[in-house]
């Protein structure tokens, strides 16, 4: 089953830019929920600056924060998150329409194009499992594609194609059973086209195990 909201929202494409001057703040939380309906909250923020040369622009910044929300069974991970200094979407090149430029992924034509290649990525994982009858595997499985997935950076993060885009999913797991698997991506933008928040969230769920990947993106100028 298919679901796709969007179109008219999006943003034109050639839709002019503007990469202001003095410095911002792009803060980011990512939210996923692990085994035993435990939850791990990370956020950051960085202080940034663009820099530019007439055909393309550079993105500076370093972390100035980073906070970490976990139960106590996860304080492992939580104190190696706090201590890790992340160096976020910096630097990173952009061109003349604000897209990142060289190892950043994303789709800069729109959000239904992302959450139907988020999809794909989804379904392959699950169908890597072949003939494997355990369900948690199954969801353990789509549930690490959906982490690495939120840890890739937009290419239109900085000056995004405004609008949102869903899209859920029925999927045929080994031994008969069924999953459930739902993208959701939603872009806001100020002025120049500037990034204002970016949201991507996948969620699946084999019998009553569910998995979450909450991710959010804010920038506001100084």
């Amino acid at each position: 089953m298919l679901f796709i909201s969007g179109g008219p929202a999006f943003a034109a494409q050639g839709t002019a830019i503007t990469f202001p001057r003095g410095e911002f703040i792009l803060r980011r939380e990512l939210e996923r929920e692990m085994a035993r309906r435990a939850t791990l909250l990370v956020a950051r923020a960085w202080r940034g600056r663009f820099e530019t040369d007439g055909e393309t622009a550079l993105v500076t910044g370093e972390q100035i924060s980073s906070r970490v929300v976990a139960p106590a069974h996860l304080e492992p991970i939580a104190a190696i998150e706090r201590e890790r200094r992340s160096s976020g979407p910096f630097p990173a090149r952009l061109d003349m329409d604000g897209r990142i430029v060289g190892e950043a992924t994303g789709s800069a034509a729109g959000k239904a194009e992302a959450v139907k290649a988020a999809m794909a990525v989804l379904e392959r994982a699950g169908h890597t499992l072949g003939q494997l009858h355990e369900s948690k595997a199954y969801l353990d499985r789509l549930a690490s594609s959906a982490d690495a997935m939120t840890r890739k950076i937009p290419a239109d993060l900085f000056f995004p194609v405004v609008g949102e885009a869903s899209e859920r999913r029925t999927l045929t797991l080994p031994g008969g059973e069924e999953g459930q698997v739902s993208v959701f991506l939603k872009a806001s933008a100020g002025p120049g086209g500037l990034l204002d928040t970016f949201e991507r969230r996948i969620a699946t769920r084999v019998r009553d195990d569910a998995r979450l990947a909450r991710e959010s993106w804010s920038l506001r100028l100084e």
